[in-house]
């Protein structure tokens, strides 16, 4: 991610958070916990990128591990 592309990132995630906040009050208790855990494992996400620590991702693991294992099936 560039540094254009996080700034704006952080800037609409800080806007929605701002426009939720105003309904939580309102919602159920299990709802509120919902969007704070969303909340927080996205800027947990973010705040990595943002440091230099790449986050794994599912598709790296499936690109490198079970692709040749699924291609040495096939081809033998």
């Amino acid at each position: 991610m560039n540094s254009q592309f996080q700034v704006w990132f952080f800037g609409l995630f800080l806007m929605m958070l701002l426009l939720d906040i105003k309904h939580l009050p309102g919602m159920r208790k299990n709802l509120k916990w919902l969007y704070a855990t969303v909340y927080l494992v996205t800027f947990g996400i973010f705040l990595s990128t943002v440091m230099g620590y790449p986050p794994p991702m599912p598709t790296k693991y499936f690109i490198y591990r079970v692709s040749p294992w699924v291609s040495s099936i096939i081809h033998s």
